[in-house]
């Protein structure tokens, strides 16, 4: 009886989680694309596509990946 108890929260531990570390994800990309900008160099667009636009898409991958996987 008490394992059943502690599974939906063990569960919405784990979705919690996910959440935050896709928000974390989603808020590094943009301050790095926001640093990107105010940068001016060449290497600024590379910074700005290559590491922040990588880091945002992978933050809304894993948020719509958790909301998707998440059981009902």
């Amino acid at each position: 009886m008490t394992e059943t108890a502690a599974t939906p929260k063990k569960r919405n531990e784990f979705i919690s989680r996910r959440l935050r570390l896709s928000g974390i994800l989603i808020i590094v990309g943009l301050i790095v694309e926001g640093l990107s900008l105010i940068w001016n160099h060449p290497l600024s667009f590379v910074a700005f596509l290559g590491l922040g636009g990588l880091l945002l898409a992978a933050g809304i991958i894993l948020y719509l990946w958790t909301l998707a996987s998440a059981p009902s």
